[in-house]
């Protein structure tokens, strides 16, 4: 039996009481709605979900399908906690990084008619990007293994992380152009950016002559009925049925809605109905044939080393089983969606908070309908590993210690004992051996890292002055205070930062960013003339001594 999506209406009158009063007082938990799973999976899916079913929380949208139909959709919580006005099937919400699905769909199509090839150096079509010695391609960009600086990141440098202003393509253009530098070689490693997906938005509408966003609308959304999707390439504009989005702050939720113009790494607003579309279209190979196998296919880094990665879509095994997936996070909103080829299963996940670990979420639905499978837990014997670790591609420093039940942690953060000398952190893993520690990451590169001695005591002096940046709009002062090293940027002050290793220091200054990472460099008498700042997907970026 097919089922057919309820309307926006009919989904908001089924979540609310009758009467006037409907909207001001919403149900506290979600109305059955129709489904062709069974009772008891159909519950499980709403124990999942059961801390955001209620009127007082955000919440989230989930669509499982076999042979490209619905079996089991449901909805939760509020689309807004200030209206009053509950989650339905047919709610929008922002897809996060799944949006980028599409935008590698369209450079695809393209490809395949000839109009672009995938191994052609960016240049071509979007000059503005620096010549770096070596080309970067559009295929380098498909697979995160451009090299390219997140301009997020950048912008976080600068003062300005993502969301905290408007920004759109033409932003991300600007300040990628002026990245003398590249994160890596081309080809040579792999490290997610969004940067590379914004390019592709422009690519696309410089050989298509259409925008992304008419482009896919022509060639995506109308042809699979998809009819509640649309890009957020306007912020500003009112678009009926989306959802609020917010993060859970101090025991309350704050609105996080997203205030950016940039798309094509992001900006997909849709439902999990139109989701199903999507994802049933890929498994039909609806787009010609070989289309999808091509979305699917890894790639390899220039040494052969195969990365999980393909055209938005990662390849991993499930518990023993294919899935084919990805996770979006912008804002307060956070998505997943998976298809599990071999069972002709699917999963699409949409939530508008940012405390939903989509990626669990997701894979916990898809366990109910998958294959049965049972962990096996491992105990670790002996003392775990200690002290400080340097990546060997970024040189960002890892600090593993026990807590007080003897558990292993990296920079404060437990993992989980997987087998001897192996601990997982989410989707990688840290392998320590005779010869040293790898981390395994979820893409398939083994990052090598080097023991170093740890600092504690310093001498801050030689730190001291004012540095700015070679190819960013920031300087940043750094400050004696007792035998602390304390430093300022564009939007913060007084930040203070933790010896690592020599010479290097971590702190957590920045508004809204992650962890970052400052690496001082002496010139041949020894004196402190520069320093390379990481942030994240952007790292090494460069500073230079102006002012002691």
């Amino acid at each position: 039996m097919t089922i057919k999506l309820p309307s926006l209406a009919g989904a908001f009158l089924s979540f609310c009481f009758a009467g006037t009063a409907a909207a001001a007082a919403p149900a506290p938990l979600p109305a059955p709605l129709p489904a062709q799973a069974d009772p008891a999976s159909l519950a499980r899916i709403d124990a999942l979900f059961a801390r955001w079913a209620k009127p007082a929380a955000p919440g989230c949208a989930v669509a499982v399908s076999r042979d490209g139909q619905p079996i089991a959709i449901r909805a939760y919580g509020m689309a807004s906690l200030e209206l009053g006005v509950p989650n339905g099937v047919d709610s929008i919400f922002e897809a996060g990084s799944d949006s980028k699905q599409f935008t590698a769909a369209a450079t695809l199509m393209l490809a395949r008619e000839g109009k672009l090839s995938l191994d052609d150096d960016i240049r071509k079509f979007v000059p503005e990007t620096p010549d770096y010695g070596a080309p970067v391609t559009i295929r380098h960009l498909l697979h995160h293994v451009s090299g390219l600086r997140d301009w997020g990141s950048v912008a976080a440098i600068e003062g300005w992380p993502r969301n905290s202003r408007t920004a759109d393509n033409q932003d991300m253009l600007a300040i990628v152009a002026r990245q003398k530098e590249l994160n890596f070689a081309p080809g040579s490693h792999y490290l997610y950016s969004n940067s590379n997906y914004n390019l592709l938005a422009i690519i696309v509408a410089r050989v298509s002559g259409q925008s992304l966003a008419d482009f896919t609308q022509d060639r995506i959304f109308r042809p699979l009925g998809m009819t509640h999707t649309r890009w957020r390439d306007d912020h500003a504009d009112v678009v009926v049925g989306r959802t609020g989005a917010y993060e859970f702050e101090d025991g309350a939720y704050r609105n996080d809605q997203v205030i950016e113009d940039a798309y094509g790494n992001g900006g997909l607003l849709t439902t999990v109905g139109d989701l199903v579309k999507w994802q049933a279209a890929l498994d039909a190979d609806r787009f010609g044939a070989g289309f999808t196998a091509q979305m699917q296919t890894p790639t390899k880094l220039n040494d052969g080393t195969p990365i999980a990665y393909a055209l938005a879509l990662v390849n991993l095994d499930h518990h023993g089983v294919q899935e084919v997936s990805h996770s979006g996070s912008t804002g307060g909103y956070r998505a997943w969606m998976a298809r599990y080829p071999r069972q002709k299963l699917a999963v699409s996940l949409l939530c508008n908070t940012g405390d939903a670990d989509t990626p669990t979420l997701g894979r916990d639905v898809a366990d109910i309908f998958l294959p049965p499978y049972k962990a096996k837990p491992y105990t670790p014997k002996g003392a775990v590993p200690s002290g400080v670790y340097a990546d060997g591609m970024t040189g960002f420093p890892v600090r593993f210690d026990a807590d007080e039940q003897g558990r292993l942690r990296a920079d404060g953060k437990l993992l989980t004992p997987v087998g001897p000398g192996r601990w997982a952190q989410r989707e990688d893993v840290f392998a320590f051996s005779k010869t040293g520690l790898v981390r395994e990451n979820r893409e398939g590169e083994n990052i090598p890292y080097r023991k170093m001695d740890a600092v504690t005591a310093f001498d801050p002096k030689p730190y001291v002055g004012r540095f700015c940046g070679v190819d960013t709009f920031a300087c940043l002062s750094f400050r004696q205070n007792g035998d602390m090293l304390i430093y300022s940027g564009p939007r913060w002050f007084n930040q203070p930062l933790a010896p690592a290793y020599a010479d290097v220091f971590t702190g957590e200054a920045m508004p809204q960013s992650s962890r970052i990472t400052v690496k001082f460099e002496r010139d041949a008498t020894g004196a402190v003339t520069t320093l390379r700042f990481g942030e994240g997907r952007a790292y090494d970026v460069a500073f230079r001594r102006v002012a002691d």
